[in-house]
């Protein structure tokens, strides 16, 4: 097969030249650039053609589509892991009177005799968290195209309810008074005066529980609870609904 360049020399040759003069007919382009073009078909392109064709097609056949992704489930595994859901923090602040009696056993007899008793006046300070127990949740009604569901809780409850013991200046309780009455002022006991003291510490203490199992405390906490949940699942895509079980069938 001719190269390109001995075409042009035998195109250059081919044509006529005047006699006795040093200059060149002009050259024929058209007819020139036909002749090349058709040099440079040749069939050895062919196979290199089809090898690439092939290539592409089995590229395309394996090339794998990416996989369509589930819709998610709602996150409840999340929501167990958070454990308790505190929704309120109530503060505490309260006098609490006490009297402890004092009197001496007669021996072998039923009988006592009373000696007085110590009056405690204590500056009860305290708070308690209210929560919801979020690993009792449960899912009902799940639709999952129009990413509506219905989340059933425990009714909240006290979590932990304390009496304050730090120092006064520091927001803590402190005893106000603490006097003795009738012969208790003229024998004075410490044992006495301690349970006094003791008891009067304990009796705040179930005064701030009860104070936190208030019909009202507990609706606000349930209010700030179905606040979060409906903030929390809303994020992730779902439309929730929050139902509340009874107290009575709540689980322990």
């Amino acid at each position: 097969m001719a190269s390109p360049l001995a075409l042009i020399m035998h195109e250059v040759a081919g044509r006529p030249q005047a006699c006795g003069s040093h200059r060149h007919h002009p050259v024929d382009w058209p007819g020139f650039n036909a002749s090349i073009l058709s040099s440079m078909k040749s069939p050895q392109r062919l196979p290199l053609l089809l090898v690439a064709i092939t290539a592409a097609a089995i590229i395309f056949a394996f090339v794998k589509k990416p996989p369509e992704q589930d819709v998610l489930p709602p996150p409840l595994v999340s929501l167990e892991k958070m454990g308790h859901l505190v929704s309120l923090k109530m503060n505490y602040s309260d006098v609490i009177e006490f009297t402890q009696p004092n009197a001496v056993d007669i021996p072998w007899s039923q009988w006592e005799v009373r000696l007085g008793s110590t009056r405690v006046l204590l500056v009860a300070r305290g708070d308690c968290t209210i929560a919801t127990d979020l690993r009792q949740a449960r899912y009902e009604d799940i639709d999952e195209r129009a990413r509506t569901l219905s989340i059933v809780l425990p009714p909240p409850t006290p979590l932990q309810a304390r009496i304050s013991h730090d120092a006064r200046n520091r927001g803590g309780s402190y005893f106000y008074a603490v006097t003795e009455q009738g012969l208790q002022a003229f024998i004075p006991s410490a044992q006495t005066r301690t349970t006094a003291m003791n008891n009067a510490l304990g009796t705040a203490q179930k005064a701030v529980q009860a104070a936190c199992s208030q019909p009202a405390v507990l609706n606000t906490a349930k209010e700030n609870a179905a606040t979060v949940m409906q903030a929390t699942l809303a994020a992730t895509g779902w439309m929730p609904t929050v139902i509340w079980e009874p107290l009575s069938s709540a689980r322990p």
